[in-house]
């Protein structure tokens, strides 16, 4: 499946939750059901408080929709590099680099053996030429933002020069790093839905996702390219 096909499934996603967002956003909406069991309308008034968990909950799908791209265009290169049958010592001397440092990790604390074991690992997929990148190997040094897929982007030699034309930091930038504080605000506790929700507009939310899928959409293309002409080889 191409890098495109699934971020066109998560856009379609995030589709119908902002439909579902845009509506709520009416004067005195409400949810109604019908119990079967109990034989009656259930209806629950949405308030403030609900709603703003529901606009919170916009910036973990934005994030997950960023994550994912960047995680799928890494998986596909290498996807591509594994079915090309290309060698370790074909690799661009930035492949080589990136599929090293994500392969090995170092910590202190990693006891000798573990080392040498992946070490061994490293000789044996260089000298079979099976040359593979583990999903949970995958790091893009610290969380996503424009500065580390630009980063991410530099260390394979992918080409960006169409997002680098329709990029705006005050825009792209701005959003991107809001997205990415928000979330992480979210994943480990440190604020509320409803304080993350409560800060934000529907206006705002929607702006970010149209900015986030016109800055993705590039990316995927520079990739995509990347990946046609094999610019992880080298070239002869």
């Amino acid at each position: 499946m191409t890098i495109k096909t699934e971020f066109d499934k998560r856009i379609i996603e995030i589709e119908l939750f902002y439909e579902v967002l845009e509506t709520i956003e009416h004067d005195n909406p409400k949810i109604l059901a019908y119990n079967v069991t109990e034989e009656e309308t259930i209806e629950i008034k949405l308030n403030s408080a609900r709603i703003d968990i529901f606009r919170s909950s916009a910036y973990l799908l934005l994030y997950n929709l960023i994550e994912s791209t960047i995680y799928n265009s890494i998986t596909s290169i290498f996807d591509s590099i594994s079915d090309n049958d290309v060698k370790y010592f074909e690799m661009i001397e930035e492949v080589q680099k990136y599929w090293l440092n994500n392969l090995y990790k170092h910590d202190e604390k990693k006891k000798k053996e573990t080392i040498i074991e992946t070490f061994m690992n490293i000789a044996n997929q260089i000298f079979n030429n099976t040359i593979e990148l583990a999903s949970n190997e995958i790091s893009y040094g610290g969380s996503l933002d424009a500065r580390t897929i630009f980063d991410t982007a530099k260390s394979m030699r992918i080409q960006i020069g169409s997002v680098r034309r329709i990029y705006d930091e005050n825009v792209h930038g701005n959003i991107l790093k809001d997205i990415k504080q928000k979330r992480n605000w979210l994943a480990h506790g440190e604020k509320t839905f409803t304080e993350i929700g409560s800060i934000s507009t529907y206006s705002q939310l929607n702006d970010a996702k149209d900015n986030v899928k016109i800055f993705l959409e590039e990316f995927i293309n520079s990739v995509e390219t990347y990946i046609q002409h094999q610019h992880y080889k080298i070239q002869n």
